[in-house]
């Protein structure tokens, strides 16, 4: 039991740190910018519940059905690097709109709804936790459940209490700063796709990866 627990929280460490929700809080932010307090706390939970639900999939599913469709990891992050490219583009430029999501009433700004993608998928629960969470999946009894269901529960709850929190701290920041920041996030963002993408293609293409 004592070597179940340890696993347990050594796998809550590595799979927070895969899925950073505190580097994530000003894309959800800016991604709730406009959006009336009870509209970002509800994000909020839903951010976290979405991140839990993708990755008890994925740990469960994940490799089942990427071998059913025909689809590699590698494929999955040089799309998954595509999407978070594109975002960090917009963000960039000032231009995340779609990333906020589609008016909901009536072209409404104040009834915005915000969208679970991307942030939730693919840049929390993205290339590197699904990785992670297919390949540390593995059990033989009932008792080695804990270790792969209990950290994506803790770590969907760890992004619900960051974004919760920020939800009241953003309300104290101004708005030129959250533009500054959505920019410099964004710069950074644009690396990570990058980066994503390139992992992807060496994965595809073993000979991108040199001698």
């Amino acid at each position: 039991m004592l070597a179940i627990a340890a696993l347990a929280i050594k796998k809550t460490v590595t799979l927070f740190a895969l899925v950073g929700p505190v580097s994530m809080i000003p894309i959800f932010l800016s991604a709730t910018d406009g959006l009336d307090l009870a509209a970002r706390l509800r994000f909020a939970r839903t951010i976290g519940v979405s991140v839990t639900v993708a990755l008890l999939v994925a740990a469960f599913l994940g490799l089942p059905l990427l071998s059913f469709l025909g689809v590699s990891l590698g494929a999955m992050q040089v799309g998954g690097g595509i999407i978070v490219l594109l975002l960090a583009i917009a963000m960039v430029l000032g231009k995340e709109t779609s990333f906020k999501g589609s008016p909901a009433n009536g072209g409404q700004p104040e009834r915005r709804e915000a969208s679970i993608v991307p942030l939730a998928v693919p840049l929390l629960a993205g290339p590197a936790a699904f990785s992670y969470v297919m390949g540390n999946s593995v059990w033989d009894s009932r008792l080695d459940l804990i270790h792969v269901v209990l950290p994506i529960v803790l770590v969907g709850l760890s992004c619900w209490l960051s974004f919760r929190i920020a939800c009241t701290a953003g309300r104290e920041i101004r708005q030129a700063t959250l533009n500054v920041v959505e920019r410099v996030s964004g710069f950074i963002l644009s690396a990570m796709a990058i980066e994503m993408m390139a992992t992807g293609l060496r994965q595809l293409f073993p000979l991108l990866g040199g001698a």
